[in-house]
């Protein structure tokens, strides 16, 4: 069986350009997006409090590392819980049986 909700975290993220170490800003990546250059840039996850880490997004979780699937960017982590709510129709239920990921219960 599959489960119905995929084991999606919002996490902070820094962005890079390919082949280039330095960290873009929020807006230098967001500007780049409305240009059509999404292929050049690099998002990673980072960590809370991490200097580079320019806003928040959604990553799916692997066995092995968290992977950036082309969801929206945000400046803040509040709007990413939102979108993920609203986008993945996440529903809460106190006795259990929904089938959500321990990601989603910790919203």
């Amino acid at each position: 069986m599959t489960n119905p909700n995929p084991d999606l975290v919002i996490l902070p993220f820094k962005a890079t350009l390919a082949g280039m170490p330095d960290p873009l800003t929020f807006e230098q990546v967001l500007a780049r997006l409305n240009c059509g250059q999404k292929a050049q840039i690099q998002i990673e996850r980072s960590y809370p409090g991490a200097p580079h880490a320019i806003g928040w997004t959604i990553f799916r979780r692997i066995a092995t590392k968290y992977l950036y699937e082309n969801e929206p960017l945000f400046r803040f982590e509040r709007g990413a819980r939102r979108h993920l709510r609203r986008a993945y129709a996440i529903e809460y239920s106190f006795e259990g049986d929904d089938l959500m990921t321990y990601s989603h219960l910790h919203l």
